[in-house]
Formats: structure tokens, C-alpha cells, sequence
């Protein structure tokens, strides 16, 4: 996982998002502002979003927890494989005092493995799911169960979900299983080595109703592959003695050995080997090829703040029969003398809020649907005299936007606008206009818009 570092943002972001959807939204204005001024797509926006937000939620300490876990599961998992596989092999040979039947020894050796390998390539000729994918499965159940209360639930939950749409957790989970068994069957194939580098076997077969031909075309058929890679398959006068139960030459005995071994090798090793490799293959493309779901819930309110500065103008989505007529004609509390500055869904291109007079109040920026709801509450038990709306004109105003800020208005004695750009090369006439014309609708007339700092901040302090 460590090899990709953009799974690794998406997998940040995805953690993020579902972090959100369970505990709600965090405070981010710092965040939306540092990945609109990192620009790119809207995923790269998300993703840088995210990385701002991660430590303190917790999110990267948990992805470091996952890999640190899975990590040593991989370490334990391979110590169990190995020590599996050259326990099975000094079991089908024993200690040496009697003869080896290599076929039970050969069909000890690879039947389970041929079996489970026969299971997977059917099911996934017929497209099903993770056959074959026990020892990945063991793997991937006890992450859950160890990962305890250090890693939050949602990080492992959100790597799964970037992995279900193209199935990725197949190939995971298979080459997580095909890895294990080339590991057990390769300690198998030095358990042998050793066995027969230390001790010496006798080779026998037997049956009761086979005749000799029948083994002799058995061995020379098994053993035609792995004579291709330079092991020894015994000569017909080698295992028709063997079947008669006869003491073999040292010579024969060498053959025999290398012909069990190459077996072990090509037919059980090598083919997991290799879908070890098309797995992990497979699985290191599609994450490549791994993408953020926008359609996803928390993703599209996420898009729309983090909007670069500059967006055509036009209809956003299609406008009912009739619009409601919110202008700033409600009934207004009588102030207490204070001056509040609010920023709204603002991106301030310096520092932020400029230098106020002590009389005057800095209400913060407000983003989000649970920031706009603490505003009204707060001018609810405490309205200002004077409310100054700091807006970026960059943005296109929506329908809600300006019914928010009618309804703002309502909760204090005066309030203005204030369209916040700065002289920016990148608002054009056409969009300020749009703004001066939509906050006329409201009831805003031209003199109570402002376009400098300078006459805004004064008439916030002096009220003119």
C-alpha cells in the first residue's frame, strides 16, 4: 500500500469523508482554504482537504496502525506457512526407518494444494468471488479484531471501500493466499532437500490391482515437465524394482529424490508462484486506476466550497415555478451597540480578518450548513447593531446563499455587504455586476455595498 501515494490520499480522504458521516463535520475553514489555493481537479482538492484534517482526527495515525498491523500479520502468517510446509515434508517421509511411498508422499504434498488451486481458477473462470482466499481472509479478519481502539474504524472501512468497486480485494486476498502457499511449498521443497541430505530413503509403490506399466507411465508422464528443468525422473527398470519392493541402487535413489522434489516444484511452487504474481500484478494496477466517488454523500457539499475562484457563470440547477421574495425587510432587533464581522463562504486571498477596532467583533468565516446554523443561534441570543457580511464575489450567488444572508440580516439593527476581491485580475465585470444585482433584489441598495476595505471597516465602526 506504502507504494502508491495517491491510493494513500484517496484512502486519507475516503477515511475522511466516512469519519464525518458518523461523528459530523470538523471545523475546517483553514483546511478548504489550503486545498483551493493547492488547485487541480476537485479530487486533488479533496484529497489535499483531507491530508489538512487527517492528524488531528486521527485518520493518519490509523493508516500508519493498519500497515504496521497487517505488516506483522504478514511477517507471522509467513513464519506459519513455512513452518507448515517443512513440517509436512519431514512427515510424509518419516524418520528414515522404512521405505517412502511416493505417492502417498507426492499426493501428501500437493493434493490440498492442487484442490484449493483447482477451486480458485474455476471460480474465477465463472467470475466468483474470492475462492481460494482463506489464508487472506484469516489475514485481513484478524486486522479487524487487533486493531483495537488505536485504529478508528472507519480507516479500515474506507480502504475496503476504494477496493469494492473493481474488486480489487479479490486479487488482494488472492495474492495474499497464493503468497502463503508458495511459501509453505517452497520450505517443503528444503525440508526435502535436508531430509534426504541427512538421512537415507528407500522408495517403494504399491497396489493391488494396477499392473507396473500403469506406474511406469505414471512417473514418466509426471516427471517429463520437470525433467525439462534438469531433475532426474527414475528409468522403467528403477520403478518397476520400486514396486516390487526390491533395495534400490543409490544411483536409483538419487533419481527418485529429485524426481519427488522437481514434482513438489513445478506443480505445486511454480503455478503459485506465478498466480501470486498475476494477482499482486492485478492488484497493483487496479489501484492505480482507483478513483474518489463523487456520487458518494459528503463529497458533492465538500465540491461545492472547495470550487476554484473563478466558475462560469450560469444556472447551477434548474429554478422552481416561483422563487420565494427574501429581502432585508424583517423585523429587526434593537442592537446592544455591538459591530460584528462575518465572513461568508469566503476565501480572503491575505490575512484574515484584518485589523479590527476593539468595538468590533470577529464572527469568523462560515462555510458549511452546521457553521451557518451556530451563527443564527449566536445573533439569536445576541444581535448586533451593525452586521457586516464579508462575501467573495468570486463565487456565483445561489438562491441559498442569498436567502441566507436575508436571513442573517434579520437577526441585527443594520447590515452590508461587503464583496471582498481586492482588485483580483480573475472577477470580471460581468460577475460583480451579477452580485450588485442579486443583493438589489434583496433589498441592498448600491451605497450599502461595499467593494473596499476601507469603507466597509468604517462604517462598521462608525455606523456611516
Amino acid at each position: 500500500m506504502e507504494d502508491f501515494p495517491d491510493f494513500e490520499a484517496r484512502w486519507r480522504a475516503e477515511a475522511m469523508r466516512l469519519h464525518e458521516q458518523a461523528s459530523g463535520l470538523v471545523r475546517d475553514d483553514v483546511a478548504v482554504r489550503a486545498a483551493r489555493a493547492a488547485g487541480g481537479d476537485p479530487e486533488r482538492r479533496l484529497c489535499e482537504r483531507a491530508r489538512q484534517l487527517a492528524p488531528e482526527c486521527g485518520i493518519d495515525a490509523g493508516i500508519a496502525a493498519v500497515r504496521s498491523h497487517l505488516h506483522h500479520l504478514q511477517w507471522l502468517g509467513a513464519a506459519v506457512a513455512a513452518a507448515s510446509g517443512a513440517g509436512a515434508a519431514l512427515a510424509v517421509l518419516g524418520e528414515g526407518g522404512r521405505a517412502v511411498n511416493v505417492v502417498w508422499a507426492l499426493g501428501g504434498l500437493l493434493g490440498v494444494n492442487l484442490f484449493s488451486l483447482t477451486l480458485w481458477c474455476a471460480s474465477l473462470a465463472l467470475g466468483g468471488g474470492e475462492a481460494d482466499g482463506l489464508p487472506g481472509r484469516i489475514w485481513l479478519g484478524l486486522a479487524r479484531r487487533l486493531h483495537g481502539r488505536q485504529i478508528p474504524r472507519v480507516v479500515l472501512q474506507a480502504w475496503l471501500s476504494l477496493l469494492a468497486p473493481d474488486r480489487l480485494l479479490r486479487w488482494w486476498l488472492g495474492a495474499v493466499s497464493h503468497g502463503l502457499w508458495a511459501l509453505a511449498l517452497g520450505a517443503a521443497v528444503v525440508g526435502l532437500l535436508l531430509a534426504f541430505s541427512l538421512r537415507g530413503y528407500g522408495f517403494v509403490w504399491e497396489t493391488t490391482i494396477l499392473s507396473p506399466r500403469v506406474f511406469v507411465s505414471l512417473v514418466e508422464w509426471l516427471g517429463w515437465l520437470p525433467s525439462l528443468l534438469g531433475f532426474t525422473v527414475p528409468d522403467a527398470e528403477a520403478i518397476r524394482a520400486a514396486g516390487q519392493g526390491m533395495q534400490l541402487e543409490p544411483e536409483a535413489r538419487r533419481a527418485w529424490a529429485s524426481w519427488l522434489i522437481g514434482c513438489l516444484v513445478v506443480y505445486g511452487a511454480l503455478p503459485r508462484l506465478f498466480a501470486w504474481a498475476g494477482c499482486l500484478g492485478r492488484f497493483r494496477s487496479g489501484v492505480r486506476r482507483v478513483r474518489l466517488d463523487p456520487s458518494l454523500p459528503g463529497y458533492a457539499r465538500l465540491l461545492r466550497r472547495l470550487a476554484p475562484d473563478v466558475e462560469r457563470i450560469g444556472v447551477t440547477d434548474p429554478a422552481p415555478a416561483s422563487l420565494p421574495r427574501v429581502r432585508l425587510d424583517g423585523v429587526h432587533p434593537v442592537g446592544g451597540g455591538s459591530a460584528l464581522l462575518v465572513g461568508f463562504e469566503l476565501r480572503p486571498t491575505g490575512p484574515w480578518p484584518p485589523t479590527l477596532p476593539q468595538t468590533v467583533i470577529d464572527g469568523g468565516i462560515v462555510d458549511d450548513r452546521l457553521e451557518r446554523k451556530r451563527l443564527l443561534e449566536r445573533l439569536a441570543l445576541d444581535p448586533p447593531e451593525r452586521l457586516l457580511l464579508a462575501c467573495d464575489p468570486h463565487l456565483t450567488p445561489d438562491r441559498g446563499s442569498l436567502g441566507f444572508i436575508a436571513e442573517l440580516s434579520r437577526h441585527a439593527a443594520a447590515c452590508r455587504v461587503w464583496l471582498v476581491h481586492n482588485g483580483s485580475r480573475a472577477l470580471d465585470g460581468e460577475r460583480l455586476r451579477y452580485w450588485k444585482e442579486a443583493l438589489a433584489d434583496l433589498g441592498l441598495a448600491p451605497g450599502e455595498v461595499f467593494e473596499t476595505g476601507e469603507s466597509a471597516l468604517r462604517w462598521l465602526e462608525e455606523g456611516r
